[in-house]
């Protein structure tokens, strides 16, 4: 095993990585085993996304496989109706494993601030005592739209708080469960609804492959494009854009991506390379709020269609310019890859369609 927290050379750490709340877990699972794994997620981000009209689109953040583990299995999700049977299943894989992912309600935790609305939520398990306490860890911390703050937590909860915590999946939304599908950078099925949820390791031979499902738009440009047509047509409807939140997500991702490669140890990139790089950061940090402020003023009758143009398109430019010189390209491919020469390299476009549409330490 390594350092729980999975430590890089340059101090960044799976515990203070800053990503959402599915990566981060995955993250801290990954780099109980995986040394490179700090690497990996840092070197496989990338944004695609798939139009579902009249919905909002399908998002995947990674351009790499994160479930697969360095024994040769994979992670899969699995559910039971009962929660005894369910939290039994989790003892047995910390029994097998160390650890145990699961599905919780990030509306139930105890220690989510307050407002937060029903959503799922990836926390680890570590130890169960006789008395029904379990030992849980989450990763994750951000500043929400309401302004509180949820900070990462580490301890012991009660058998009670871990039964409200641990819910069945019927009462998250269609747009939820399908970020779930998506959250290891491919497709994977879930357990029927109304099961609680946790991940148990397979052989990967035994995984199967999902058949895609469609043109998945890769290009930064593109998916530029689509977005800014989404969210101009949708800005105005009452409820904030569901890509509001994949945004977010994709923001974290991001600029945990550019500060991993700007903190790397070693001959680093050139001055030209280091302005592309945190040009890039600059317009992923900026994002969350540039759109969430279009919003808001497009319910107020003073829409910002300009606004939201500029940020994406100059995103698209910047993502374009990082991308290059970090010689990443649009398809899909397994861990590990190359470490980037941070030379220039042309974009390879691969079979994936890219379409521009008219659119507490622990203690006894």
């Amino acid at each position: 095993m390594v350092d729980r927290h999975g430590t890089a050379a340059h101090g960044m750490t799976a515990a203070n990585a800053a990503l959402s709340c599915y990566t981060s877990a995955v993250l801290a699972y990954l780099a109980e085993e995986d040394t490179d794994a700090l690497a990996r997620v840092a070197h496989c981000t990338r944004l695609a996304l798939q139009p579902a009209p009249p919905g909002p689109p399908a998002f995947r953040h990674h351009a790499t496989a994160l479930d697969r583990l360095p024994d040769g299995t994979a992670l899969r999700p699995t559910g039971a109706k009962r929660l005894e049977m369910a939290l039994e299943a989790l003892a047995k894989e910390i029994e097998a494993h160390g650890r145990v992912l699961f599905t919780a309600d990030a509306a139930r935790l105890p220690w989510t601030p307050p407002g937060q609305e029903p959503a799922p939520h990836f926390l680890m398990a570590t130890d169960r005592r006789d008395d029904g306490q379990w030992y849980l860890h989450d990763h994750f911390s951000g500043l929400f739209p309401n302004g509180h703050e949820q900070l990462p937590f580490e301890g012991w909860v009660s058998a009670t708080d871990m039964a409200a915590l641990f819910t069945a999946d019927d009462h998250f939304s269609t747009v939820q469960r399908r970020r779930s599908h998506e959250v290891f950078g491919h497709f994977v099925p879930a357990p029927p609804m109304g099961t609680h949820q946790w991940f148990t390791r397979r052989p990967t031979e035994d995984t199967g492959a999902e058949p895609e499902d469609g043109v998945w738009i890769t290009d930064p440009h593109s998916v530029s494009d689509y977005l800014v047509e989404h969210l101009n047509a949708v800005c105005v409807q009452t409820g904030a854009p569901a890509v509001l939140e994949d945004l977010w997500a994709a923001s974290r991702h991001h600029q945990y991506k550019y500060r991993y490669f700007l903190a790397s140890p070693g001959p680093g990139p050139s001055q030209e390379q280091k302005q592309a790089l945190h040009r890039a950061l600059s317009c992923w940090s900026g994002l969350p709020k540039t759109l969430r402020f279009a919003v808001n003023s497009a319910r107020r009758g003073r829409p910002r269609t300009s606004l939201i143009n500029t940020a994406l398109r100059d995103l698209a430019e910047a993502e374009t310019q990082a991308r290059t010189f970090l010689g990443q390209e649009d398809k899909e491919h397994l861990w590990p890859v190359t470490t980037p020469s941070m030379t220039t390299s042309d974009e390879q476009h691969s079979a994936t369609q890219n379409t521009r549409p008219c659119a507490q330490a622990r203690t006894a």
